[in-house]
């Protein structure tokens, strides 16, 4: 049975370091700052956590939870994927700010790797490339794999880069609104 108490805890411990990573990177900020921002006391975090890497390790795997279930989901739908994606991101401040520049390398590039295999899917195959102009463009240039490979990359990044300015401004726009900015410009 959990505690509310622990588990509210836990949540302001992942809150304030959202907030603290919104000025400086994770490796800059300490166990001992990020305690007295939460308003506990340092023996108060390790009752919860080893240090600041368990803390984040905690996160990651709930959170790389919640991503597979949405781009398992979202499969055959890159569409749908990224615009959940940008809800989720939308909802839960410590998985933007992980995403931002002073964030997670671990989630940064899991994240990338998931939309290059949506993009790749989506090259791949011939019917939803034919809807989103893909296919005219590999047979009008006849790509080769490795175009194809690096025209994944190019597009991720993209995407990627598009996601974090979105987050340093500060998700001004709704995430359908953010999603249709991408796809217009993937066409």
């Amino acid at each position: 049975m959990t505690n509310p108490k622990k588990e509210q805890t836990k949540q302001v411990l992942e809150a304030t370091l959202a907030q603290l990573l919104e000025k400086q990177s994770f490796d800059d900020i300490s166990t001992t700052q990020l305690a007295a921002a939460a308003k506990i006391s340092r023996s108060g975090f390790y009752t919860h956590y080893r240090d600041k890497y368990e803390l984040i390790e905690h996160y990651q795997q709930r959170l790389f939870n919640q991503l597979e279930y949405i781009f398992d989901k979202h499969t055959d739908n890159s569409q749908g994927a990224v615009l959940e994606i940008f809800e989720f991101l939308n909802r839960e401040p410590l998985f933007a700010a992980l995403l931002s520049r002073n964030g997670s390398r671990d989630i940064q590039d899991y994240i990338k790797n998931k939309f290059k295999r949506l993009m790749l899917n989506d090259i791949q195959d011939t019917d939803r490339a034919l809807s989103r102009g893909f296919r005219h463009n590999l047979q009008e240039k006849k790509l080769f794999p490795s175009e194809i490979e690096y025209g994944a990359v190019f597009l991720v990044n993209a995407l990627f880069g598009v996601c974090q300015r979105w987050i340093e401004g500060g998700k001004k726009e709704s995430p359908q609104q953010i999603t249709d900015v991408i796809f217009k410009m993937m066409t």
